[in-house]
């Protein structure tokens, strides 16, 4: 949780989807929740040659589910659902996006957050709205299809992975 992010390398991905897409180091965090900048690539773009509207949601998950831990419990959470809604286009390459996540409300169980992405002028590009669910932190295992990257998988989903391995 929250230890990880602190001790998290400015070279690294807080997971292989951002290590591979190549927005690294930990978001910052603050009272209401995280921020998250990227510099974009040219592999971030669209066919139209804007910042493409995956990777803007992206980071907009992201910075919602590491908001979750301004509620001050130190656990993870999935999304359990998001809803997106884009203004203008993401930008072009070389220029910086700049995501911030809201934590809004928690219980026991669930936290609603918001996010939004803003250019270097401060133009708003997107917003979401996201309901994400506190689970038990689960086992990191050492992923085969990546060398040296780590995969949390539940206790169950390990054990499934297992059981494939000495199958295959």
């Amino acid at each position: 949780g929250a230890a990880f992010l602190a001790n998290l390398m400015a070279d690294q991905g807080i997971d292989p989807l951002m290590q591979h897409l190549e927005i690294l180091g930990a978001p910052q965090m603050y009272e209401e929740g995280a921020r998250l900048q990227v510099r974009l690539k040219d592999f971030h773009m669209n066919g139209g040659g804007s910042a493409h509207g995956g990777l803007i949601m992206t980071l907009m998950d992201v910075v919602m589910a590491c908001s979750t831990f301004a509620s001050g419990r130190d656990q993870h959470c999935v999304t359990v659902e998001m809803k997106s809604s884009f203004m203008r286009p993401g930008g072009q390459a070389g220029d910086v996006l700049n995501a911030q996540g809201f934590l809004r409300s928690s219980s026991r169980s669930l936290a609603f957050c918001d996010a939004e992405v803003r250019n270097e002028a401060g133009e708003l590009l997107a917003t979401a709205s996201g309901t994400f669910k506190y689970i038990k932190r689960p086992v990191s295992v050492l992923c085969r299809f990546c060398p040296g990257c780590v995969m949390s998988l539940s206790d169950a989903a390990q054990a499934r992975f297992w059981d494939q391995e000495r199958l295959a």
